[in-house]
């Protein structure tokens, strides 16, 4: 599974990086996914809210760079630290967080945070 995880992973990483995040996440997330937002307690619960939310992304930015600086898995779970270069409403930011998964038996992200 480990394997599955760390291939799946470099798929939504290039994914992103093509700009290609709506259709990544409708390939390697569970319907049922919960992501948060550094401890935000207002998460998103399941597939459709979370899609309007990756939608909203998607259509404002656009990916210039992303890099993985650390990866970590360990059984059903999965760590990355990355930096980001993107452009939204016009202005260039460049963004490190810590993203953590929580992946199905089957090769899809059930839960995700951000830090």
């Amino acid at each position: 599974m480990t394997n599955n995880i760390k291939t799946n992973l470099e798929a939504i990483f290039e994914g992103i990086r093509q700009n290609k995040i709506v259709e990544t996440f409708e390939k390697y997330y569970d319907e049922k996914v919960v992501m948060f937002e550094k401890g935000d307690s207002t998460n998103r619960v399941g597939k459709e809210e979370n899609r309007v939310a990756e939608q909203g992304f998607q259509s404002n930015a656009t990916i210039h760079e992303l890099k993985i600086i650390k990866l970590l898995i360990d059984g059903l779970n999965s760590a990355y630290e990355s930096e980001m270069t993107f452009t939204y409403g016009g202005n260039k930011v460049t963004k490190t967080q810590w993203a953590i998964q929580q992946w199905t038996p089957n090769g899809l992200i059930v839960k995700e945070e951000f830090f």
